[in-house]
């Protein structure tokens, strides 16, 4: 039996990150469309530091790229873009 001091590869997901505030403001529909996809892994964060986007619209983070928009139906089309032209997932 041949044995390998090299863990394995994990499969890759696409991170998608919201801030908790802006869940409250209306993000949360988005999170909850995403949820449940095989290819995404979800963080909700404290604070993402993007406060003054938070006070105006609906953002979130996909895999480094801020992604803001003025309703969740918006957000979830420009996050699904997003991860269509840049997914990372194996």
């Amino acid at each position: 039996m041949a044995f390998s001091f090299f863990k394995r590869k994990k499969d890759l997901k696409n991170q998608v990150e919201f801030c908790i505030t802006n869940l409250s403001l209306g993000a949360a529909d988005v999170y909850d469309e995403l949820i449940g996809r095989d290819d995404i892994e979800i963080s909700e964060s404290g604070c993402t530091s993007n406060c003054e986007i938070c006070e105006c619209q609906l953002f979130a983070i996909v895999n480094g790229e801020l992604i803001q928009e003025d309703s969740a139906e918006q957000l979830l089309k420009s996050v699904e873009k997003e991860l269509e032209e840049n997914s990372i997932a194996l």
